[in-house]
């Protein structure tokens, strides 16, 4: 893994229920270590309960009870979990597996890739459609 870069991402699927993940927990670790910024979705975010790297941070991911059922033991921390569809806390961006563009919002405002106001604009955009936004606009136009 090179020393210069600014986010790790795990994406979901399931290929996070397989022994070749765990290669996977040293990167993470190291990661954390440095203040890097990690994002987890769906699966992705299970596996950080199973290893444990949501303990100590807000979270959400594809329910608690499957948080719950994958960390076992080495989740310790239901309280931090929040029903939503992405959350962020510490550097560490968490969302369910429905929550692609909220993730993408999350990870964009950490990384500071624009202003908060355009990544908010572009992630409604992406959200509500070019016919709705383009309704609103026109009707923003006659005022």
């Amino acid at each position: 893994m090179p020393d210069d870069y600014a986010a790790l991402v795990l994406i979901g699927g399931f290929g996070w229920a397989t022994q070749v993940a765990e290669r996977v927990v040293p990167i993470i670790r190291q990661a954390v270590e440095r203040g890097k910024i990690v994002g987890a979705i769906c699966n992705g975010a299970s596996f950080m309960a199973k290893c444990g790297f949501l303990n100590s941070v807000r979270h959400t991911g594809n329910g608690l009870e499957q948080l719950q059922t994958w960390g076992s033991e080495n989740y310790t921390n239901p309280a931090g979990y929040v029903n939503a569809q992405a959350v962020s806390d510490r550097r560490i961006v968490t969302a369910n597996g429905s929550a692609t563009l909220e993730f993408a919002r999350e990870l964009l405002l950490l990384l500071e890739n624009d202003t908060p106001e355009r990544i908010e604009m572009y992630y409604q955009f992406n959200k509500q459609g070019f016919c709705a936004l383009s309704i609103t606009s026109k009707s923003i136009k006659k005022q």
